[in-house]
């Protein structure tokens, strides 16, 4: 996987890029005390995603359903302050990209 370090733009100091084939997996953010993850879902993807809706945390939801959507997809922003969303994460994560068989 493809690994990029770019600036943060104008919100973050710091942005650590995941790419496969020239297709964007996440991106994690940062800047003081503070740390961001986000993913952009096609459509295709937003799709998967209402067929896993049931099994997220609300606050995984409410964040997906107050992201704003683009052309290019729906831009989704989390900033994390402890582990409990990490297995709601890993969801998504895998409606973008199946997992590496073992």
């Amino acid at each position: 996987m493809e690994r990029l370090w770019n600036a943060g733009g104008k919100n973050w100091i710091y942005e650590y890029k995941y790419r496969r084939g020239g297709k964007t997996l996440c991106s994690l953010y940062a800047k003081d005390n503070r740390i961001g993850f986000m993913i952009i879902f096609g459509k295709n993807e937003r799709e998967k995603l209402e067929e896993i809706r049931d099994t997220l945390s609300d606050a995984v939801c409410r964040r997906y359903d107050e992201a704003k959507t683009y052309r290019d997809g729906k831009w989704v922003m989390f900033e994390p302050t402890d582990t409990s969303e990490f297995d709601d994460y890993m969801k998504l994560l895998a409606v973008k990209r199946k997992p590496n068989r073992k």
